[in-house]
């Protein structure tokens, strides 16, 4: 078993030091946004200053964005999203910059089936993949509009026999499902100001 620590962006510099400093003994896997990710001077004195693994790109939608993290080797893992870095031409651009720095992708995949099967046929195709977040079910009403999605074995995703994604809906019921926005959490710091949730 390997543990992560998802921060999101919830620590200010100092903090991070001493949580990542904190927690070398248990030797994570990786410990995810422990910073803003736009902050690169704040990544490089955090990298200075613990042997933690490093994750972070969740939020970042191309090569660019990556580029400031991965050339000057400020993290260990890639949380490369299929959805969010513009599709899988993009993200397999990002891979193949990542494995010239020996950066490994830990795809990022909160949104479902399409993203799932999306993370799966990248993590395929890269030399350089390490592990998958994936969501074993899809939220109900969205998990009855598909009729094929990546399906989970013992902790591993399987590879579709389908063709394309591997990813298949029920169009009649898609037509009648009504999309309804989600309210995400409102968080505050303890002085009152709102966070990343």
């Amino acid at each position: 078993m390997e543990l992560i620590l998802d921060v999101h962006t919830r620590l200010d510099p100092p903090e991070a030091v001493t949580l990542c400093r904190e927690i070398e003994a248990a030797r994570p896997y990786f410990v995810e946004d422990p910073l803003r990710s736009e902050g690169l001077d704040a990544y490089r004195m955090l990298r200075a200053r613990t042997a933690v693994p490093l994750a972070a790109g969740e939020q970042f939608g191309s090569k660019w964005e990556f580029q400031r993290l991965v050339e000057p080797d400020l993290i260990d893992y890639a949380r490369v999203d299929v959805g969010v870095a513009a599709g899988l031409t993009e993200a397999r651009k990002i891979a193949a910059m990542c494995e010239t720095h020996y950066i490994k992708l830990a795809t990022h995949n909160p949104l479902g089936p399409v993203t799932a099967a999306s993370s799966l046929h990248l993590n395929l195709a890269t030399p350089n993949a390490a592990v998958q977040e994936h969501q074993a079910q899809p939220e109900p009403a969205i998990d009855a509009l598909f009729t094929s999605r990546p399906t989970i074995r013992g902790g591993r995703v399987e590879l579709p026999e389908l063709p394309g994604l591997g990813v298949d809906i029920d169009r009649a019921a898609a037509r009648r499902h009504q999309a309804v926005a989600a309210e995400r959490p409102h968080l505050r710091t303890p002085d009152g100001a709102f966070t990343n949730w």
